[in-house]
């Protein structure tokens, strides 16, 4: 097997390493013997010692091992390059530099092996420095998110502990640091909730769940935060059954129902659709709210990410994240549309069967959503 393959601006040819080997020993052997026939030949006609055959041979598979060691010597360090800049470029990963990068092959023929070595390589270092990064932007982020709720309970405990306060300062402040302690709470559960579902490869639960049933429960769950706001519910879905983990399921429309609650306006309303495709169920769920620009879209489900508008309430960015991961061992899918001022739209797709292995795709936007809702 042999393929051409362009890298660093030529042509080059790929064996695999045994044909590679194979090739080059006999190709080296044959030179030697050669040579080392024409030598002995040489010798013996321009010395006149009219050698005898026995000796000629002893001279000339002698001059063949001593050349043919030299030459495969050689050329064994020629094949196994890519292995040695591995080497050298695993000393520099293995002292934290990330960084590194194997250049590719600039020679024309090469093993496929050495090739895909590299390859693999680069893209193990790429992505072994992209999780370096993620991980002290993720320290960093948990070390802001707790420092501001303890400074905040630290600075109005010590108010407390104060004499002279009246009663009605003494009950603000004695509030203020009772949200920013449950405030602290709730960062801790989701962080922990956020690092179960990364150590969770498989869903170890597969029930059959109503998902419009589910919706519906949530929103009750919900009703202290969205009754404040008096926000209400258009919800327009059918009987829709799925199989998989109805604890993972839940979290999934909490998350998104209590997003959309935070971030609508006053007195709006949230529209629930969905339907059943063939190999999965879809929900769209919608609000009236501050919507999001465009170019922090592709960022709402990297953990800690929060937009500008979202500082109007306090949150830490890891629910979306949350949803994220679920839908992930779930095997479904999340998309998100929103414009600033006209809302958000969140449509998940989920298998019908997460045992089976399916293709699940968004359906279009407009196929989601009650055709009665007007657009804004």
């Amino acid at each position: 097997m042999s393929f051409w393959r362009r890298t660093a601006g030529k042509n080059m040819l790929l064996l695999p390493l045994r044909l590679y080997h194979s090739l080059s020993t006999l190709l080296t052997l044959a030179i030697c013997c050669g040579v080392s026939s024409l030598l002995v030949y040489l010798l013996d006609t321009l010395t006149g010692l009219a050698m005898q055959l026995p000796v000629a041979l002893i001279i000339c598979s002698l001059l063949t091992v001593i050349s043919g060691a030299l030459l495969l010597a050689w050329e064994a360090g020629y094949y196994i390059r890519p292995a040695q800049a591995v080497v050298e470029a695993t000393e520099c990963v293995a002292k934290g530099d990330f960084s590194v990068r194997v250049p590719e092959p600039d020679y024309y023929i090469g093993t496929e092996e050495g090739y895909i070595l590299i390859d693999n390589f680069n893209r193990m270092a790429k992505e072994l420095q992209s999780i370096d990064h993620l991980q002290k932007g993720f320290t960093g982020s948990v070390s802001h998110e707790f420092k501001t709720p303890l400074s905040s309970i630290v600075g109005f405990s010590e108010i407390l502990l104060e004499n002279g306060l009246s009663e009605g300062e003494r009950r603000e402040y004695t509030k203020l640091v009772h949200e920013e302690a449950l405030r602290l709470s709730r960062l801790a559960e989701n962080l922990l909730r956020l690092s179960r579902l990364d150590a969770q490869a498989i869903v170890m639960r597969h029930e059959r769940i109503t998902v419009d049933e589910q919706i519906r429960q949530c929103v009750i769950l919900l009703a202290e935060r969205w009754e404040v706001k008096e926000t209400s519910f258009a919800l327009d879905l059918p009987v829709m059954a799925i199989e998989g983990d109805p604890d993972l399921t839940k979290q999934v429309w909490l998350n998104l129902i209590d997003n959309a609650v935070k971030y609508s306006d006053k007195g709006g309303v949230i529209h629930i659709s969905g339907q059943v495709q063939d190999n999965s169920v879809c929900v769209s769920i919608r609000d009236e709210g501050i919507g999001i620009p465009e170019d922090k879209q592709a960022h709402i489900f990297e953990r800690f990410y929060q937009c500008d508008e979202s500082h109007q309430e306090k949150g830490h960015g890891l629910g979306l994240s949350i949803v994220k991961r679920i839908l992930e061992l779930l095997g479904g899918m999340i998309e998100c549309y929103s414009q600033p001022g006209q809302g958000t739209e969140m449509v998940v797709a989920l298998p019908l069967d997460n045992h089976k292995i399916c293709l699940v795709q968004i359906p279009a936007r407009q196929a989601v959503r009650d055709k009665d809702y007007p657009e804004k």
